[in-house]
């Protein structure tokens, strides 16, 4: 009687190291705010991964920062100047190009090896991960610019200027590092609330970093 109380007990006892030992598959989503060229914004995440043990996980991941905003080229006023005679000089400014209706969008995608650190707790989860994927960045903007004007004498009526808009759209995609960590707190058999600091370098022409911090939702199927 003594040994079947004894094994009952240590099964229950083992039953959530089982649980957390076997392999799944799981899919979650977060909001986290995602900092670029000390600009932050909104970005919105979703992933699915498998875990092949209790340490190792494989996860892909979507993020993407809907409502961007990029940095263009400061624009300024345009100044000329100019002689008419040997004793006098006369200057013209006008307004330079001007941006308006300035958008953009950034996109992630993502491999990422996930190692979970096994703790005593059965609910708190230390985690570190790191991969790579690709990101794609677009920016648009109407670029206002006028005609230049001749350089005039002292005195003279001054002519109109008329503006041209042009809406211009740039796009480019770079390769993307990510490295980071976190904690996973155990709220249901199956259902995890995950807080997640990242780190992102994109690798192009100028090497950008873009970092993103958020809490999310994991349900391991």
């Amino acid at each position: 009687m003594k040994l079947g109380v004894v094994f009952v007990c240590a099964a229950m006892v083992s039953l959530p190291a089982a649980a957390q030992d076997r392999s799944s598959a799981f899919a979650g989503g977060s909001v986290s705010a995602a900092n670029m060229e000390s600009r932050t914004d909104i970005a919105y995440t979703g992933s699915f991964g498998y875990r092949f043990s209790r340490v190792v996980s494989f996860v892909i991941e979507a993020t993407g920062v809907p409502k961007a905003t990029p940095v263009f080229p400061p624009t300024g006023p345009i100044i000329l100047s100019g002689s008419t005679t040997p004793a006098s000089t006369s200057v013209a400014i006008f307004p330079g190009p001007t941006l308006s209706n300035v958008a953009g969008r950034i996109v992630l995608l993502t491999n990422t090896a996930r190692l979970d650190i096994p703790t005593t707790s059965t609910r708190l989860t230390p985690f570190f991960s790191a991969g790579g994927g690709v990101a794609n960045i677009r920016r648009t903007a109407d670029f206002t610019y006028f005609y230049p004007v001749p350089v005039l004498p002292t005195g003279a009526p001054a002519l109109p200027i008329r503006p041209i808009v042009d809406h211009i759209t740039s796009s480019s995609t770079a390769m993307a590092l990510t490295l980071g960590g976190g904690v996973g707190v155990r709220v249901a058999r199956s259902l995890w609330i995950d807080a997640d600091l990242r780190l992102f370098r994109l690798l192009a022409e100028d090497d950008q970093n873009l970092g993103r911090f958020g809490v999310g939702v994991r349900y391991a199927f």
